[in-house]
C-alpha cells in the first residue's frame, strides 16, 4: 500500500455500492479523509455511519448541479488532492431502441456530472498549487462492443476525456488515468449460474472480477509514490477477457 497518500482528501463518486465502497475502504486504510458521495442515501448510511474518515454526500450526479456542489465541498473541505470518478449507470438497450431520456441518463450520469464536478475541484486545486491525482472508472466497452451503443459511447468519451486532461494538468502536477473494468460481480448484479459458466469459458482467469480486484492497482494509480510517471493511461482490468476473440468460439 502506498504510503504517500495518508493525510490526503478524496472524493469518490458512486461510493455507496460496489467498485465505489470498495474504492473507499481502500483510501481509508491508506490514511484518506474520503467525501463519498452517492444518491442512494441508505446506502451510504449503512457503510460509512461509523467511519470518521468518511463524510456522506447525498447526490445524484446526473441530476444535480455538480459545480454548486463542488463549490460546496470546497466551501467546507478546502483543496482536494484526489478525485475518484467511478458513478456510472448502464442501460440494456441497442441503438433503435434508445430515447432521448435514455442516452440524456445515460451521458449526465457517466460524463456530463462528472465532467463538471471535477472542473470546479481541479480548477481550484490548480488555483492552490495542489499536486493531485483523478481516476475515473471507465469500462471495458470504451474499446469493445458492448452492443449498448449509449454506454459504449460514454465510456468511450471518458477514455479520451483523461487523455485530454492529462495532457492539460500534468504541468501543473496533476495527474490523470483511468481503470477499465470488464465483468466485475457486485452484490447489485450477481451473476447466474449460467452466466458463471459463460465467464469461466469467455475469461481467461476462469472468473468473474470483484471489486477488490480493482483496489491495488487503483492506490497505486493515486499515489505518486508508485505512479508519478504515469498519467493519461487507461488500464484494463479484466481478467484477460478482452482477448476473447471470435475464433475461441470455433469448433
Amino acid at each position: 500500500m502506498p504510503t504517500d497518500l495518508a493525510g490526503k482528501q478524496a472524493v469518490v463518486t458512486g461510493a455507496a455500492h460496489g467498485i465505489g465502497r470498495a474504492l473507499v475502504r481502500g483510501l481509508t486504510d491508506a490514511g484518506v479523509s474520503v467525501v463519498a458521495i452517492d444518491k442512494d442515501a441508505a446506502g451510504l448510511a449503512a457503510v460509512y455511519e461509523k467511519d470518521a474518515a468518511v463524510t456522506t454526500i447525498v447526490a445524484d450526479i446526473g441530476v444535480d448541479d455538480m459545480e454548486v456542489l463542488g463549490r460546496e465541498l470546497i466551501r467546507i473541505h478546502g483543496p482536494f488532492q484526489l478525485i475518484v470518478n467511478n458513478v456510472g449507470i448502464f442501460r440494456s438497450q441497442r441503438f433503435l431502441e434508445i430515447e432521448p431520456a435514455d442516452w440524456d441518463a445515460v451521458f449526465a450520469t457517466n460524463l456530463r456530472g462528472p465532467w463538471f464536478l471535477t472542473r470546479v475541484l481541479l480548477s481550484n486545486m490548480r488555483e492552490h498549487s495542489e499536486r493531485g491525482s483523478l481516476l475515473f472508472i471507465s469500462s471495458l466497452h470504451d474499446t469493445i462492443v458492448r452492443q449498448a451503443p449509449h454506454y459504449s459511447g460514454s465510456k468511450a468519451a471518458i477514455a479520451m476525456l483523461v487523455r485530454e486532461l492529462a495532457s492539460e494538468f500534468a504541468p501543473h502536477g496533476i495527474r490523470v488515468n483511468a481503470l477499465s473494468p470488464g465483468w466485475i460481480e457486485t452484490e447489485m448484479s450477481p451473476p447466474t449460474e449460467i452466466e458463471r459458466q459463460e465467464a469461466q469459458r469467455l475469461i481467461p482467469v476462469g472468473r468473474t472480477g470483484t471489486p477488490e480486484d480493482l483496489v491495488g492497482l487503483a492506490m497505486s494509480l493515486l499515489s505518486d509514490e508508485t505512479a508519478a510517471y504515469v498519467t493519461g493511461v487507461s488500464i484494463p482490468v479484466d481478467g484477460g477477457l478482452g482477448l476473447h476473440s471470435w475464433h475461441d468460439d470455433l469448433p
